[in-house]
């Protein structure tokens, strides 16, 4: 649990540093002004949504422990999946293999076996979010170059998880490695559950609900400008989230904080015409709502993870 508090501390640290950057970038006086015009009565519908997205992510992950054949009790693996949203802090959500660590303790199955389980949320959720950013661009006639790199990365990464030679290689490599070696006779298993999870239905399954989630977040992103008087449409909202998003994954940065609220700032001001001052307010809000609050979510799943679980989940979760 200390752990997690450190890296929660950490990511606190990175988002008001962020914040305070983008206060210079817009102004903090014009910040300030732009949020007293929020719409506060929005705020339930926009917080009910995006947890109704976390709501269909929770089916998708039911589905892939159903193709692993992993049973634990719903209540259970309703607190463990919301458990892991505290991880949205970690670097590309990776961290959420917290959540094989729960299930090991839940039902004995090995962290090799569920780990391929994050993997997929990982790559389903690029590609629905994907064919969000697909759709903003080509409806407003934008380029859609950075969804494009992100399809790339997203398409080799599968490709490498379900290729049994590099899988193969990884291990040869792990065998040589003084500290990773203990982690070769696992990749056996981690390969074939991959492969069970990032076959074509599964993917098609996957990607389907990730589409139908991250189109209910960003309609609860698009109430945040509605809730702040701006005259962006949907499809713009949607655009500029799902690029600032993918961008996030891509750098790597614990909650992709600095990098995501630096696309979305930028882009509304160069491509929804929104001054500094609107699109700062309208990048603050969105991360409350979206990053914050799965945080905050995730948090109180961590209590009730341990209070189901006992302690030894959290003495044995991974950085």
């Amino acid at each position: 649990m200390e752990k997690l508090g450190r890296n929660l501390v950490l990511a606190v640290i990175l988002g008001v540093a962020a914040f305070a950057v983008l206060s210079v970038f817009a102004d903090f006086g014009e910040v300030s002004a732009a949020l007293s015009g929020f719409n506060f009565a929005l705020i339930p519908a926009v917080l009910g949504l995006v947890s109704l997205s976390y709501a269909g992510r929770f089916v998708r992950w039911l589905y892939y422990l159903n193709i692993l054949k992993v049973s634990v009790p719903l209540g259970q693996n309703a607190a463990i999946f919301a458990a892991g949203l505290s991880m949205t802090i970690s670097p590309g959500k990776l961290g959420e293999v917290l959540k094989s660590v729960f299930v090991r303790q839940a039902s004995g199955a090995p962290i090799a076996r569920t780990a391929p389980a994050v993997v997929a949320e990982r790559a389903t959720d690029g590609t629905g979010m994907v064919l969000w950013g697909f759709i903003g661009a080509f409806a407003l006639g934008l380029s859609p170059f950075w969804v494009f790199v992100f399809l790339g990365v997203a398409v080799f990464g599968i490709a490498v998880l379900r290729s049994k030679s590099l899988s193969l290689l990884a291990e040869r490599v792990l065998l040589r490695l003084p500290l990773l070696h203990k982690l070769a006779p696992h990749l056996h298993s981690f390969h074939g559950a991959s492969n069970e999870l990032l076959g074509v239905r599964p993917l098609v399954v996957g990607t389907t609900i990730s589409f139908l989630s991250w189109g209910l977040e960003c309609l609860g992103v698009y109430l945040c400008a509605v809730a702040l008087g701006t005259e962006a449409g949907f499809l713009m909202v949607t655009f500029v989230f799902a690029v600032s998003s993918l961008l996030g994954v891509l750098s790597m940065i614990p909650g992709g904080i600095g990098a995501v609220e630096a696309g979305l700032a930028l882009q509304f001001v160069k491509l929804a015409g929104m001054s500094s001052g609107l699109a700062g307010a309208l990048t603050f809000v969105i991360r409350l709502a979206t990053l914050w609050w799965a945080t905050f979510i995730g948090i109180l799943g961590l209590l009730l993870v341990r209070r189901m679980l006992g302690d030894a989940p959290f003495e044995s979760a991974p950085e």
